[in-house]
């Protein structure tokens, strides 16, 4: 069987201010230097958060490093028309040249493409629109980001007792892809698009010029354990930041080990809250947006183990029955024992929730994190398929 090949990638690690208090946030940003040469691109952003700082977990944990290394391989498409497309041809990195001097940013995108569909990012072109897809399969270039909350790795500050700072760490890094690219629809003749750069800075604590990235046309918020519980309280990111009650980009939800079962812990007994706001995008996002244009698509995908020792599948099937509507099916019963379902899914009009429990995988899946990633990539086919 011929092998996959590899995009290569550009790994670089930037500090990032918090967009509440100023703490600097490490970030591994993730950038594409190839794409795919056949199919059009559609740029992704995504968003990877660890574990609990204060029980050691930082973006250097076993199942973070899995689900980065997965996102940069992996050749994902999605099947639906609804993303703005570039040229297959454009790459997104340019490296430094041997001096180690270049007229642009190492991770800026080039605009250097002879093809005759012109890049649309704001800093590439703000002048040309980009072509609306009107097929049914792209590829997903993935910019991504592991990052580190306050307090953890090198980043500054410490972790904080009710969760709310870190979800403006993670709002921030969204913010963050966000700041380079922006949406085709604000484009206008004769008129460029403003667009604030953030503040990035190197180890040694320098202002160093922020990489220039492209408009993102869909997101992907993941979260391992902790950092799961903060990407479920994440709305889907704004198309147009500058326009508050816009509408919202088609977005996936990727929970390993969801700890429904400590949230109170991890909270400090802010669980309650927590869970209103996955309820108001996983469950009642469906019945208070204005009108169907303002209605983000959401596919959110929950993996956990039989054996997690901080989330039994019952506490978390009670957790989704609540919060996401989703109601398992009622599975045979045999003498002496009751059988959980290991896989099932419910489909809304514009929200897919698909659950699969694993036989035998604690919570931290060591030595799984294969079978972690298989699961995921069927679950990334089955709802885009070829």
């Amino acid at each position: 069987m011929a092998s996959i090949p590899i995009p290569r990638r550009y790994r670089s690690i930037v500090y990032i201010p918090s967009r509440t208090d100023g703490c600097q946030l490490e970030v591994c940003l993730s950038v594409p230097t190839t794409v795919s040469p056949t199919l059009p691109q559609a740029y992704t952003g995504v968003v990877i958060a660890h574990p609990y700082g204060p029980l050691g977990g930082s973006y250097n944990n076993n199942v973070v490093g899995a689900l980065l290394q997965w996102f940069e391989t992996y050749p994902l498409q999605a099947t639906r028309n609804d993303d703005y497309i570039y040229p297959s041809s454009a790459p997104l990195a340019k490296k430094q040249n041997s001096t180690g001097n270049t007229s642009k940013s190492s991770l800026d995108l080039d605009p250097s493409s002879t093809s005759e569909e012109a890049l649309s990012s704001s800093e590439a072109n703000p002048k040309v629109k980009a072509k609306k897809s009107n097929t049914t399969q792209v590829s997903l270039a993935c910019v991504i980001c592991a990052f580190n909350f306050r307090g953890c790795g090198k980043s500054k500050g410490r972790t904080s007792w009710f969760g709310e700072a870190e979800r403006e760490d993670y709002q921030t890094v969204i913010d963050f892809l966000q700041s380079g690219g922006s949406p085709p629809s604000s484009f206008h003749a004769g008129e460029e698009v403003p667009r604030q750069a953030p503040r990035v800075y190197d180890e040694s604590g320098n202002e160093i010029t922020p990489p220039r990235l492209p408009f993102l046309s869909r997101f992907v918020l993941s979260g391992f354990s902790y950092g799961g519980l903060i990407a479920s309280t994440i709305p889907p990111p704004l198309r147009d930041p500058t326009v508050p009650d816009g509408p919202r980009l088609p977005t996936s939800y990727i929970f390993v080990s969801f700890p429904a079962g400590v949230a109170w812990f991890l909270t400090s007994g802010s669980h309650g809250s927590f869970a209103k706001h996955a309820k108001a995008i996983l469950h009642d996002s469906e019945s208070t947006a204005a009108s169907t244009d303002y209605k983000p698509t959401i596919d959110a995908y929950f993996i956990t183990g039989t054996q997690d020792q901080f989330t039994s599948p019952k506490t978390l099937l009670s957790w989704l029955k609540t919060n996401t509507g989703l109601n398992p099916p009622k599975p045979p019963v045999s003498k002496g024992q009751h059988n959980t379902p290991t896989s099932w899914a419910q489909t809304r009009p514009n929200t897919t929730v698909h659950v699969d429990i694993v036989d035998k995988v604690d919570h931290f899946w060591l030595d799984r994190e294969q079978e972690l990633l298989d699961r995921l990539q069927a679950w990334w086919t089955s709802i885009h398929p070829n």
